[in-house]
């Protein structure tokens, strides 16, 4: 029985895809990395180094600019910012085959639609990943939290053709699964991948926005009961727009998230990182979609709307 290796490209080398990418490259995948500037720049030269709290590694791979026409992938993982998402799609546009599996590991809730709309809905599997990465200085990565990744399938098997008991799994998904174990990456597969992916949703709607308005760590916002109770109500606001959609949380997913995230280890958003870069922040995908969805439902969540206004207004001045 002879491994295949996986020919995967990576859009996006920073701190999610960059960590990422390395393991896979790192485990004998062949990996390619879409990246661009200062950090594409020292991974041609000096190779991908990430500093992490599982062993630092350093690795030779192969990050472009730009793909050739004509090289197509096994699987494509896009880890870019939700608001570069429309133009990357067409720049990969001819590295997408009928057999190509797209995962997307970006913030928010509506990104595998973006992706779907684009490429076809068929080639899309749900993905979520739990991550406390950086880029630390370009072509290094700093890991200091977690750094696991759900998959399943968005559209559960039908019943005329059920899957050999593996919940919403279904073969590709096994075939990723199989590919990120032996790598190392820990994964789990989701019977209901899109209440994985509002779950992540809540976690970012509470703690992003205002680690970024604060210039705090996570753990500094959740220590002091004034603004953990703000992230409680965001979360909140955040579970009952999901209910609205047809997503049914549970009800303790809030404090089993906080109290997870208490034991994780030390995390920077990635909202705040952008701040502190002078980028924009994804603010849009994120408290903004909770906003806009809370309209459309009739749904109050005038703390989302509070964080999103704080947030705009410092957006603004940095675009």
């Amino acid at each position: 029985y002879v491994q295949l290796i996986m020919k995967i490209l990576i859009v996006g080398a920073g701190a999610v895809g960059g960590y990422f990418g390395g393991l896979l490259a790192k485990g004998g995948e062949d990996v390619v990395f879409l990246a661009r500037g200062e950090h594409l720049k020292a991974i041609q030269k000096n190779g991908l180094s990430v500093k992490s709290i599982k062993g630092d590694f350093r690795i030779k791979v192969r990050a472009v600019d730009k793909l050739s026409d004509t090289e197509t992938f096994d699987l494509i993982i896009f880890a870019v910012k939700s608001y570069n998402l429309p133009d990357v799609c067409e720049t990969i546009e001819n590295a997408v085959r009928d057999d190509t599996i797209i995962m997307s590991l970006l913030n928010g809730v509506d990104s595998e639609e973006v992706v779907g709309n684009f490429f076809g809905a068929d080639k899309v599997i749900g993905s979520v990943a739990f991550i406390g990465s950086q880029i630390l200085e370009p072509g290094v990565i700093l890991h200091t939290a977690s750094g696991m990744i759900t998959i399943g399938e968005l559209t559960p098997p039908t019943i005329s053709s059920p899957s050999k008991g593996e919940g919403g799994g279904g073969g590709r998904c096994e075939e990723i699964l199989g590919v990120f174990e032996r790598v190392g990456i820990p994964v789990k597969l989701s019977e209901d991948i899109k209440k994985d992916i509002w779950a992540k949703m809540v976690w970012n709607a509470g703690l992003n926005a205002i680690t970024a308005l604060t210039c705090s760590m996570v753990s500094n916002v959740l220590s002091i009961p004034e603004s953990r109770r703000i992230v409680e109500m965001a979360m909140k606001e955040t579970v009952n727009v999901a209910k609205g959609r047809g997503i049914k949380l549970s009800e303790d997913i809030i404090e089993k998230t906080i109290s997870k995230t208490l034991k994780a280890g030390d995390i920077k958003t990635s909202m705040l990182q952008d701040r502190e870069k002078g980028r924009k922040m994804e603010i849009d995908s994120i408290n903004g979609a909770v906003v806009m969805m809370g309209k459309e439902l009739n749904i109050p969540v005038p703390v989302n709307e509070t964080l999103y206004g704080g947030l705009k207004v410092i957006n603004e001045g940095l675009i």
